[in-house]
């Protein structure tokens, strides 16, 4: 009899044991992709001068902006002042920036909505700004084409003239 109720009852565990088993089970894998907003200068640009009249355009230097927000981003670039002789500020010369878009990737549309914009040291006016936004995901290559515009050659002085272009990002 003790044989017998010892046989039930392992069979009894045996069974119990199985029934509460798992035959499926599941695991979550999760990327987190972090925000990526940014903007990326190319290296400094030296033009010598052609000693003529006319204006003397750099060759367009290319920006990269990513932006990987849902409602996309703002991007402007300006000036910090017009051409400025860099050891005698009382000689400057007005600087145009123009930008146009080179390329994009992802799915955001890009839209120009400064394409180009003049300083005026004369009205004191050293900010030339121009801008560009994404309605989405996305990154662009801008050409940023800055030129020094002198006039006569010879009304003004020989030595380097300076301005920096900042750009700027933003989500929206």
């Amino acid at each position: 009899m003790k044989i017998r109720i010892l046989l039930a009852l392992s069979l009894t565990f045996a069974s119990t044991a199985n029934s509460f088993g798992a035959t499926t089970a599941s695991q979550k894998f999760t990327v987190v992709v972090p925000s990526n907003v940014s903007i990326t200068a190319p290296s400094d640009v030296v033009k010598n001068h052609d000693e003529t009249d006319d204006n003397q355009a750099f060759p367009a230097q290319q920006w990269t902006v990513k932006g990987n927000t849902l409602s996309g981003v703002s991007v402007s670039f300006s000036t910090n002042q017009a051409f400025t002789h860099t050891t005698n500020n009382t000689f400057k010369r007005d600087a145009q920036v123009s930008l146009s878009e080179a390329s994009h990737l992802g799915p955001a549309t890009w839209t120009i909505s400064q394409a180009s914009d003049t300083t005026s040291y004369s009205s004191g006016d050293g900010i030339a700004t121009v801008a560009a936004s994404s309605n989405g995901v996305g990154r662009a290559t801008f050409d940023l084409a800055v030129s020094f515009l002198g006039g006569s050659y010879g009304t003004f002085a020989a030595g380097n003239y300076e301005t920096t272009v900042t750009g700027t990002v933003t989500a929206n």
